[in-house]
């Protein structure tokens, strides 16, 4: 055995952290017990399947908990519960005394490095996302694009840069052009059914329904029902002194622009009774909505500075459930849905009878659509790109005065519901979608007649293939 200064690290929410050099005894390279690091891995696998953090901690040397704390290794394992649970587990490497092995969670993949004491104990731990596997070529995948216009060939171009991701499944683009409806299917539904998209394939569309919760409020607003500045208390039941800050309360207003200063989800979301990482919505019921509610400390004044919310949104959903008596769905149906005949867009509770693009996770699990549960005004619609784009086509139009609505600037370039932005030529109008296993986008250009809706069963960063669309919808030369 030598005695080797090695920097202790410990990787925190996809975050390096770096603390003071420690003396560590290691084993000389080439004198790793494999048994043993197996061993150890397998136990840390099954305690944390188990939620047993207290005894993964009490598995390290006292180099480490000298150091770390109890508390702190517990809540950053607890922090990654929401990978769900373990499902596989193989080494990868080892280098310098420290061995490292790919832990396959079920909603992504991450590297865990290990290295032990002579006596077996954790001299030092990390844990970290494993990086995507991107391919150097696009593969050929199927798809209905014919290549005849230069609009069809810069899609597809798009399109191939977006199949180098080596878990993609399927890819539909549908884009609005001064008015005319294009619309290209890519992959398959899932791996190896050789299944094209339809246009009538179900996707998630996430937080895209944001907007759609944000329309309903415009449209209260226009019936006299309440306005944007009322006190959201006035349609809660009991005492909510918290929600207000120096005497300004949170208004229904700052809950569609995201200023209410509420937390994107409540902080015990993971205490609830049957909890699924994967559906880590599905069984937190009303009574646990407003309780936490009672427990929120704002740390401003509402309605000035961003807190991207969930929690907030679905709260003003269901406010307007109260105000009209009815349903967030059927209230989707009355006002958006039903007259923009976007007939395949809804809440999905049971998945048969449905042409479903199934998500699939960062590691390409296959997962069922996502159980939004009391959640549901802030993500849980699912459509396809025919009714999308009825609904891109409405936004470009502003048929309407609640629509309308929905697009003036409020704060902090947001609308109600949609991200705003002025440009030189035409306002920019977005809102993305991601659940656990889907990502979804839409962008509108008014005064251009154009737009796009991304849909893709994966859960995936679209940035690229994102702007290259809003580009392609933009530009006069693809036609």
């Amino acid at each position: 055995m030598i005695v080797t200064i090695t920097p202790h690290i410990i990787v925190l929410l996809r975050k390096t952290v770096f603390y003071p050099m420690l003396l560590l005894p290691v084993f000389a390279q080439g004198q790793i017990n494999h048994s043993a690091y197996e061993a150890m891995k397998d136990t840390i696998v099954s305690k944390f399947n188990h939620g047993d953090y207290k005894a993964i901690y009490r598995l390290f040397d006292t180099s480490f908990s000298n150091k770390i704390s109890q508390p702190k290794l517990v809540n950053f394992l607890k922090g990654n519960q929401n990978s769900g649970k373990i499902v596989a587990s193989s080494f990868l490497a080892e280098d310098k005394g420290k061995v490292s092995y790919l832990l396959e969670f079920e909603l992504r993949d991450m590297i865990m490095d290990l290295q032990l004491t002579y006596d077996n104990k954790i001299s030092s731990f990390g844990l970290k996302s494993a990086p995507l596997v991107f391919l150097s070529e696009p593969p050929v995948v199927k798809s209905d694009n014919s290549l005849r216009s230069a609009l069809d060939k810069a899609v597809d171009s798009a399109a191939a840069e977006y199949f180098k991701y080596s878990k993609a499944n399927s890819l539909v683009i549908g884009i609005i052009k001064a008015g005319k409806k294009h619309i290209y299917f890519y992959g398959e539904t899932e791996k190896g059914n050789n299944k094209l998209p339809t246009s009538g394939t179900l996707y998630e569309i996430g937080s895209i329904t944001k907007t759609f919760t944000a329309t309903l409020l415009a449209q209260a607003v226009l019936d006299k029902k309440v306005s944007l500045t009322d006190d959201i208390r006035k349609y809660l039941h009991g005492n909510y002194d918290n929600l207000s800050y120096n005497s300004m309360p949170i208004t229904l207003r700052d809950l569609a622009n995201h200023t209410s200063r509420l937390p994107a989800m409540p902080e015990d979301i993971g205490e609830q009774p049957d909890y699924n990482p994967v559906s880590p919505e599905a069984h937190y019921d009303s009574t646990l909505f407003y309780n936490a509610l009672k427990k929120v400390t704002l740390d401003t004044i509402p309605g000035y500075k961003f807190l991207y919310s969930n929690w907030g949104t679905s709260l003003l959903g269901h406010i307007l459930e109260k105000v009209y008596g009815h349903s967030q769905a059927d209230l989707v149906r009355r006002f958006i849905t039903g007259p923009l005949e976007m007939n395949n867009t809804m809440y999905i509770t049971n998945e048969d009878g449905y042409d479903i693009a199934h998500p699939h996770s960062e590691n390409g699990r296959r997962l069922t659509v996502s159980n939004q549960g009391y959640f549901s005004p802030a993500g849980g619609l699912c459509s396809t790109v025919n009714d999308m784009l009825n609904y891109l086509d409405a936004q470009l139009k502003e048929i309407n005065a609640a629509i309308k609505l929905t697009h003036a600037p409020t704060i902090n370039n947001m609308g109600l519901g949609w991200g705003v932005r002025k440009g030189r030529v035409t306002r920019h109008l977005e809102h993305n979608g991601s659940e656990q296993g889907s990502t979804a986008h839409i962008s509108a250009f008014p005064e251009r007649n154009s737009g796009c809706v991304i849909l893709v069963n994966n859960r995936v960063n679209l940035g690229k293939l994102i702007v290259r669309i809003q580009e392609i919808a933009k530009e006069d030369s693809y036609k």
